[in-house]
């Protein structure tokens, strides 16, 4: 997916909101503000967003001196997941057997809502309604099924903390049958999980955790780790977490990859062509992305 012209004041707006976290002073918040500016005025039509997003938030860490700025937050969310645990499990057990994977993909999904560069405070009961209130966008249930039962290999791209438990509850649906690369990454970057999410989350036990080696947003395939690019090469699916990595992934052709996420903004909502807000599973892009 390509940057769209909303993406410009979107990423100021995150990169400020980051520098106010790690406490900067308002003539510092401004001085990352210009920064972020003179970065974005020869921002290339081929950038991705998650790209962008990436820029925005390096720039307010460098300036703050402040690394891990969102380290409290992701601690704080991945606790709330871990108390609505036994719920989400329940609502997938209690269902009927026959939509029990479907409500445990719906679960991974509803999670996506915890992403702090869009929603700043987020509630158990708003996160647990995306279950059962939000309809679906697009949903690609059925081939995702059938790819699902003939692969014995996933690349699942992680997305945010606290999201990373969501994804413990479809992933325990699916596994030790399958072999789960569960890919984070290498060093904090907004509220992107990162290694010690997983494992916080409970994922070491079930899952083989991988990390791009970068602290980036979305996962720029060319620039990440001889691990990483193996298994996205040799994997039998994809499933792809999140706004960022399929603004990041898209791009990339290859068979049996799913997009699960929710429609958070206008541009990613123009590009899947659904309602913003709207819940999504999509095997690959069904047309052609165009330029801004």
């Amino acid at each position: 997916m390509k940057a769209q012209l909303e993406c410009f004041s979107c990423n100021i707006r995150q990169a400020q909101e980051a520098a106010l976290l790690a406490g900067a002073p308002k003539n510092l918040v401004w001085r990352i503000s210009q920064e972020v500016c003179k970065r974005f005025a020869s921002a290339d039509p081929e950038w991705t967003p998650a790209y962008m997003t990436s820029l925005a938030h390096q720039v307010a860490k460098t300036m703050t001196g402040v690394d891990d700025i969102y380290r409290e937050e992701k601690r704080k969310y991945n606790q709330i997941a871990l108390q609505l645990y036994p719920r989400l499990k329940a609502f997938v057990e209690e269902g009927p057997p026959e939509e029990r994977l479907e409500r445990a993909v719906k679960v991974a999904i509803a999670g996506n809502i915890i992403d702090l560069g869009v929603y700043r405070e987020v509630s158990p009961e708003k996160i647990l309604a995306q279950i059962t209130d939000e309809g679906w966008g697009r949903c690609h249930l059925e081939a995702f099924l059938e790819d699902l039962e003939e692969a014995e290999s996933i690349f699942y791209a992680a997305d945010n903390a606290g999201e990373v438990v969501f994804d413990r509850v479809f992933l325990e649906e699916i596994t030790p049958a399958k072999k789960v690369f569960f890919v984070v990454k290498g060093g904090p970057m907004s509220n992107d999980a990162t290694l010690f999410d997983a494992q916080e989350a409970g994922l070491g036990s079930i899952v083989e955790i991988i990390t791009t080696g970068r602290a980036e947003i979305g996962i720029d395939l060319e620039k990440a780790l001889p691990e990483v690019q193996k298994a996205w090469e040799e994997a039998d699916l994809v499933i792809s977490k999140g706004q960022a990595n399929f603004e990041s992934l898209s791009s990339w052709r290859r068979d049996r990859v799913y997009f699960l996420l929710k429609a958070k903004c206008v541009p990613v909502a123009r590009e899947l062509e659904v309602p913003r807000g709207a819940l999504v599973l999509q095997r690959g892009l069904q047309k052609t992305p165009q330029p801004v």
